[in-house]
């Protein structure tokens, strides 16, 4: 499906593509490669919020295995369902490594859900300030509602309740056994609310590394003599960043549409097509870099295997 999509793409585009290829041809080479650069660190700041999350876990995770997994999810992303399918072959592999599935799950989980936070924050700071300018009313409403939602979920998960020390219930059967182990991964979420301060550090470093993605998305627009104001780029990309969370293998066709369709008018359909295309190569360059990861990186596959009680999920 997500290369059907893309193959669309690219038959719409046709007309224009000689253009776009004498684009990315006469682009300013030092700034893509400056924009690949500031995206390593990404990752790696990526891997320091995960191990950060880990400790709240009373899990200990290396920064070593924590960039491990963070290139293996880019692997992963392009073989499972949307741009976070990574994260499930990142949760399994730090289960595999920490030995506790509950807490790598959660980790994981609330990891994806502070990234979520963080990029709706900052669309709000883009809406407050150019909001005006924006005629689609309903981009206007479903960035805050959507934040509303999200922050209230975090929220009913973190509060004080007696089903995160309910002990297993024994029960034989299918859905007993889904129920415990939803029971488990909600008390090992809800081990955040002894620790707000490091939420509160997630979150601020989530929205630090959602600044440097959309920096990085300006520096490609720049390589090809694209101008747009940089602060605009903070509303527009991290609704690029939720579309590309609908059906798709690691978002492809769904999020270089998304480039498209709101780069545009800005920019000309075809620079944005070429930006859409120069964030696809780095994609799949970290999706490289990842695959040569997981070859490489050695785990005890008899790990996370024994039933540890509350530790297993």
């Amino acid at each position: 499906m997500s290369f059907a999509l893309l193959l669309v793409l690219v038959w719409i585009m046709r007309k224009d593509a000689r253009e776009v290829f004498e684009i990315l041809k006469s682009s300013n080479k030092v700034i893509i490669f400056f924009a690949i650069f500031i995206n390593a660190l990404l990752s790696v700041a990526l891997a320091y919020r995960l191990k950060l999350l880990m400790s709240g876990q009373n899990v200990q995770l290396s920064i070593n295995d924590a960039v491990y997994l963070t290139f293996i999810g880019y692997f992963f992303n392009n073989f499972l369902p949307t741009s976070i399918g990574g994260d499930i072959a990142k949760a399994h592999y730090a289960s595999m490594r920490t030995d506790n599935r509950a807490a790598s799950y959660a980790a994981v989980l609330t990891d994806r859900i502070l990234g979520l936070i963080a990029t709706l924050l900052i669309a709000i700071t883009g809406i407050f300030f150019i909001g005006k300018a924006i005629d689609n009313k309903f981009i206007i409403w479903m960035v805050p509602g959507l934040l509303i939602f999200t922050v209230v979920f975090m929220a009913m998960i973190l509060r004080k309740s007696d089903l995160a020390g309910k002990p297993p219930s024994g029960k034989s059967g299918i859905i007993n056994k889904i129920k415990e182990k939803i029971l488990k991964l909600y008390a090992a979420i809800n081990l955040y609310r002894k620790s707000p301060t490091l939420l509160i550090k997630a979150i601020a470093l989530s929205i630090g590394l959602q600044a440097m993605a959309i920096f990085s998305v300006y520096l490609f627009i720049l390589c090809i003599g694209g101008d747009i104001a940089l602060f605009r780029l903070f509303l527009i990309i991290p609704l690029v960043w939720a579309v590309s969370m609908l059906p798709s293998l690691n978002g492809l066709g769904v999020r270089e549409g998304a480039f498209i369709y709101f780069l545009k008018s800005y920019i000309g359909h075809e620079k944005a097509f070429a930006v859409s295309l120069l964030w696809l190569g780095m994609i799949m360059l970290y999706s490289v870099a990842g695959g040569f990861f997981h070859l490489i990186w050695k785990v005890d596959k008899g790990q996370g295997t024994r039933d540890r009680g509350q530790g297993q999920v």
